[in-house]
């Protein structure tokens, strides 16, 4: 990776660039830019931008994208972006272009940052050599597992934010029979993530009696912080939903190495991370609840991170 390598961090709402390279055994990043995805009607418009932006080229690329990738192309899950590597290749003229799976990169990139990087929601002493989740909410909800393999690391890529949302609470079930009517399937993403607030706000407002209004996520914020009960509890079950997928994501894949929460929507909602409810949601696993008890849960908040996670996957996959 000495020339540097292109990457991009492609999610439903922004997309990130930057060159990527070796610098004193850490990857570095240099011009760096992030442009609004509802600007550009096509992934290859917002590529285009930017590398005329700022006249910065390189003949290799690795992208992560917020969608499954299979055999070389992806359909962005929530922006309808198709994106193939051989067409890549072929308009912009790479001798390489890779895509990832956005929480792929995500994943790779925890090995990189110091543990002192990471902002702690529950404490906890990860085991050593075990998998670690790398999880949350932005505009969608993103997973993956890390896992230490031969002193590397691999990535087991998925679609875990889709798993089934699991109700525990009265209100719980009375968001998830309304949201069930209107979808047909409710998923914690559905739930905890940026596209699923507006029904999630509409389900709250039929089960309070009270009318919808047309509000931001930052004045629904500010009304729970005024004492809102309503909008309280909305956040606070989002923050469930978030810390509940988390442990049943340990459970099931035997994550004891931790846990690392990412996304946008995860970020602003981190002290209803630690309320009692959340963390209970956590670790309240009946027979099970030893199984959590020393697992731990911090936050990774470094807007660079999916774009050094992309770079040192690529330079990973070059060793091969």
């Amino acid at each position: 990776m000495s020339e540097g390598i292109l990457v991009g961090d492609v999610g439903g709402t922004n997309v990130r660039f930057a060159i990527a390279h070796r610098q004193d055994g850490r990857i570095a990043v240099d011009h760096f830019e992030k442009f609004a995805g509802d600007d550009f009607g096509q992934f290859g418009d917002v590529l285009a931008a930017y590398i005329g932006r700022t006249n910065a080229y390189v003949s290799r690329a690795c992208f992560a994208l917020a969608g499954p990738v299979q055999h070389g192309e992806v359909t962005l899950t929530n922006r309808g972006w198709h994106v193939s590597e051989q067409q890549l290749q072929q308009t912009f003229g790479f001798e390489d272009a890779r895509l990832i799976n956005d929480f792929t990169a995500m994943a790779r990139a925890v090995p990189e940052f110091e543990r002192n990087s990471f902002e702690k929601i529950l404490p906890g002493e990860p085991e050593p050599e075990a998998p670690v989740i790398v999880a949350g909410a932005g505009t969608g909800f993103g997973v993956a597992t890390l896992i230490p393999e031969s002193g590397d690391w691999h990535v087991l890529a998925g679609e875990g934010g889709h798993m089934a949302f699991a109700p525990r609470t009265d209100v719980e079930f009375q968001l998830a029979k309304i949201l069930l009517q209107k979808f047909g399937y409710v998923s914690n993403e559905l739930v905890a993530s940026g596209t699923g607030l507006a029904p999630v706000h509409e389900a709250f407002c039929e089960i309070y009696g009270r009318p919808v209004e047309d509000l931001s996520p930052a004045e629904m914020r500010q009304r729970a912080d005024a004492g809102d009960e309503m909008f309280q509890k909305l956040i606070l079950v989002r923050a469930c939903t978030v810390m509940g997928a988390a442990g049943d994501l340990v459970l099931a894949n035997g994550a004891r190495g931790g846990v690392v929460l990412a996304g946008g929507v995860t970020e602003r909602i981190v002290d209803f991370l630690r309320t009692p409810e959340a963390m209970g949601r956590f670790r309240e696993r009946g027979p099970m609840s030893s199984f959590l008890e020393n697992c731990p849960v911090v936050l990774m908040q470094d807007p660079q991170a999916p774009l050094i996670g992309a770079a040192a996957f690529y330079e990973q996959e070059l060793r091969k």
